[in-house]
């Protein structure tokens, strides 16, 4: 087994409200405590809270990004960052993990990331260059990372 006993930790705008979703999401955090020790942080969305949205999508920067205090690697997840295979995104969070110790993978709400919080994010990724529901997104993304653990471990999972 690798060494990645690093701490691997999505922070995330919303809470999860769908019974589906969260109960994909449960699954994947249980399989990925095997693997590191992993977090999901849900931040409060400021969408619909009487704020203009560029005010909200500050607010939500803030909280995502102390929320991810303590990260000495933040990578945001948008639409425009980079793209990479699976077996390649196994590499990259093994190197990550290796080098940083503390990753934290970001995901904005409906708005997007606010200016500041993209500056202070060392890294962009994105999921696809389709757009998916952020609750899917979460999932996909914690999909993502169990599949990266199973390559990196020589498990089945991923063929």
């Amino acid at each position: 087994m690798p060494n990645l006993s690093g701490h691997v930790t999505v922070i995330a705008v919303g809470k999860m409200r769908k019974s589906h979703w969260k109960s994909a999401l449960d699954d994947y955090q249980k399989r990925l405590g095997r693997y590191t020790n992993f977090k999901l942080v849900e931040v409060k969305d400021a969408v619909g809270r009487g704020w203009e949205d560029a005010t909200a999508m500050e607010k939500e920067g803030e909280a995502l990004l102390r929320a991810a205090k303590g990260a000495s690697r933040l990578i945001a997840l948008t639409e425009n960052g980079r793209q990479m295979s699976s077996p390649r995104l196994a590499k990259y969070l093994q190197r990550q993990v290796q080098l940083y110790g503390r990753v934290a993978f970001l995901i904005a709400g409906p708005l997007g990331f606010s200016d500041e919080a993209l500056t202070q994010c060392d890294e962009q990724l994105s999921l696809s260059p389709l757009t998916f529901p952020h609750e899917m997104a979460r999932v996909i993304l914690l999909e993502q990372l169990y599949r990266a653990y199973t390559i990196l471990n020589g498990e089945k999972y991923h063929k």
